[in-house]
């Protein structure tokens, strides 16, 4: 380590990366802060289902020859499926009662997982014992139309929630740029729901004026409650982990309920004080890390702490590129250069109607006329980077070396070491 320097240690996919930041200029380094699981997984999962939230145990709603569906978030979600569902198998006696079982990888508008993918999320015995299949987001008839929300949003869900004798979602919450909270309904919306749907939500984040990340109460959230109140989501199973992906606490009842205890375990570990706002901010988008749709996680965390003119550094690994879907990929790039006020504009002129690429795009607009914003990225290439208007380095020192030029060599340093899951907050929260 250089004199003068303090080496940081951040997640970069798979990996941990370090660097070197100016101790002189370093004013935080800033990540979820940490606990210790108060027992194992299967434990704090019966002991949840025995006493859930605003609801009677599920096992005493699930009869002998009953078809229970079981929502499970996607391989950009760092839920520990293949701990939790033993467990709750075993505690609904679906063996004893002879309980028909169907796992959907609740997928949002995601690309769907290969077979590898579903057996490290769920494990390989339960992927060889029950049917797993992909939510098919973009497949008509696959879906039921269930009217819409006083709001007008059409709820367009996979008719399998329907058709369930009980249907239980299975998720993580941390905060959430669009939704204030990750978990909860959200399992339902995005997770199951068709395009025209996801859509409506994802309009109503890009039309809102500052972001929602870490808001409970919130358009978005109200909404994606509306659409899962809809549809037969009898519960939720929903883990808070720490910064290792190690489970701390599990909840467990009525969806909202359950969620809403869930954030106020959550929020003392993933809301993490700063001094005050940084000149310059070096983010890591881990977990969300998979492509930019994901990693854009880590600039609604950054902006929370970064003076206006500042600098942001995005450290991000993006094996996928900017996105897996191509649909995706050609609304950000039919956008690319607008200002965010003239986006909705825009993708109403060019006839557009993917409004969650619409939220990706206005992140990165937003960040670019709030502060400088370079990336250091192995899976970015120079022209998607291009596309979206940002800078690029080749490693964070670098572009430490650029943001101090522009700042000023007193310039201060925050660094958020989860930028993709943690809720930055000036001062003491």
């Amino acid at each position: 380590m250089t004199r003068g320097n303090t080496k940081v240690s951040l997640p970069y996919g798979s990996k941990v990366v370090d660097i070197e930041v100016p101790t002189s200029n370093l004013l935080a380094v800033a990540g979820p802060k940490e606990v210790s699981p108060q027992a194992d997984v299967a434990t704090q999962v019966r002991q949840a289902l025995r006493a859930p939230i605003a609801a009677d145990p599920f096992s005493a709603s699930l009869k002998r020859g009953d078809h229970l569906l079981l929502l499970v978030d996607d391989i950009t979600r760092p839920t520990p499926a293949h701990k939790i569902l033993p467990a709750l198998l075993e505690e609904l006696e679906v063996e004893r009662k002879r309980v028909n079982v169907t796992i959907l990888i609740a997928l949002g508008t995601h690309r769907k997982m290969t077979q590898e993918e579903i057996e490290m999320k769920v494990g390989p015995e339960i992927a060889r014992s029950y049917p797993v299949l992909n939510h098919e987001w973009d497949n008509e008839g696959a879906l039921v139309d269930l009217g819409t929300t006083p709001n007008g949003t059409p709820i367009k869900v996979n008719r399998l929630i329907q058709e369930a004798d009980m249907c239980l979602g299975i998720g993580n919450i941390v905060p959430h740029n669009l939704a204030g909270w990750a978990g909860g309904g959200k399992i339902v919306q995005p997770g199951i729901c068709g395009k025209e749907t996801t859509s409506c939500t994802h309009l109503l984040a890009a039309r809102c004026p500052t972001t929602n990340l870490g808001k409970l109460q919130n358009p978005v959230r109200a909404e994606i409650e509306e659409v899962a109140r809809k549809t037969k989501l009898k519960g939720v199973v929903n883990t808070i982990l720490d910064r290792h992906g190690t489970v701390v606490h599990v909840v467990a009842g009525k969806s909202q309920a359950a969620h809403r205890r869930g954030v106020e375990l959550a929020r003392p570990i993933w809301e993490v004080p700063v001094p005050r706002l940084g000149d310059i901010v070096v983010v890591s988008s881990h977990p969300a890390d998979i492509d930019f749709w994901q990693a854009n996680k880590g600039l609604y965390a950054a902006e929370r702490v970064v003076k206006r003119g500042g600098d942001i550094i995005l450290l991000t690994p993006c094996p996928e590129g900017l996105s897996s879907q191509p649909e995706h990929v050609s609304t950000i790039e039919a956008l690319a250069g607008i200002p965010s006020r003239s986006l909705y504009r825009e993708t109403q002129r060019q006839g557009l109607d993917d409004y969650a690429a619409l939220c990706v795009t206005d992140m990165a607009a937003r960040s670019i006329e709030l502060a400088w914003v370079t990336v250091v990225s192995d899976g970015l290439t120079e022209d998607e980077v291009a596309v979206l208007g940002l800078d690029r380095a080749d490693s964070v020192e670098e572009a430490l070396e650029r943001a101090l030029k522009r700042q000023g060599e007193e310039a201060s340093i925050v660094v958020l070491t989860h930028g993709g899951e943690t809720l930055p907050v000036v001062g003491e929260g």
